[in-house]
């Protein structure tokens, strides 16, 4: 969860509930600390509503505590530039490689100096999805891994020239911000998310056309893809 506003953390209880109703066993929560009570809260409202239990663990996050989900796996909250206490996740992968001296050599051999207790081996990490929830322009110096990951969900709530002053009033980012930072994403893709409802997907990847070009052919509006099979299938 990263933040309190309704559109990112009203259907959470939902997701408890539905996880009762499929017999699915206790899950893990996670939420900016500064508003963990407020969220076991609304939770356990949600839970006395429909007279029943919800089976989960909520722990509230710091930027930086990371969180081990096994298999080489981890999540790894940062901090982003929102008006409420929030919190982006970075999903990480840690895979175990030889070092480059080693690589090469016969497995026997490998076999013997690993028994003979000689370290081989290092661990490399990879950020694979980055999730940023709301946030303004100041991200990008807060967590400049950002540019790194392979894939990066990222907001993109206004585009014209008249609506820059609501970027900074309300914390979100403006497609001009992404702009001037065209060069910086070495993503394999970049997914816009969050636009506002008063504009339409085919502005923005327009405006994304127009603006970042070169960025163009990595970058998926979210939601454009539905929009136009749903357009396909009732004309056909």
């Amino acid at each position: 969860m990263s933040h309190g506003h309704l559109d990112h953390s009203l259907g959470l209880p939902y997701v408890l509930s539905q996880r009762n109703l499929h017999g699915l066993g206790p899950c893990r929560l996670f939420c900016p600390r500064p508003i963990r009570r407020a969220v076991e809260t609304f939770v356990e409202s949600a839970a006395a509503l429909e007279e029943v239990e919800y089976r989960y663990e909520l722990r509230g996050l710091e930027p930086g505590e990371r969180v081990e989900l096994g298999h080489g796996w981890s999540v790894e909250p940062f901090a982003v530039d929102h008006v409420l206490p929030s919190l982006g996740y970075h999903l990480i992968r840690s895979h175990r490689m030889l070092a480059p001296a080693y690589r090469g050599m016969p497995g026997v051999e490998l076999a013997r100096r690993r028994r003979a207790g000689e370290v081989i081996d290092r661990f490399e990490e990879r950020i694979e999805v980055s999730y940023c929830g709301d946030t303004a322009a100041g991200v990008f110096d807060l967590e400049p891994r950002l540019f790194e990951a392979r894939i990066l969900l990222l907001e993109c709530t206004f585009i014209g020239d008249d609506l820059e002053s609501k970027v900074r009033r309300f914390g979100h980012l403006h497609v001009a911000d992404l702009a001037a930072r065209v060069g910086c994403f070495a993503n394999e893709v970049l997914v816009l998310t969050h636009l506002s409802r008063r504009h339409r997907l085919d502005e923005l990847r327009q405006a994304v056309e127009k603006r970042m070009a070169n960025l163009a052919p990595r970058l998926i509006v979210f939601g454009e893809r539905q929009g136009r099979q749903r357009r396909e299938k009732r004309v056909s």
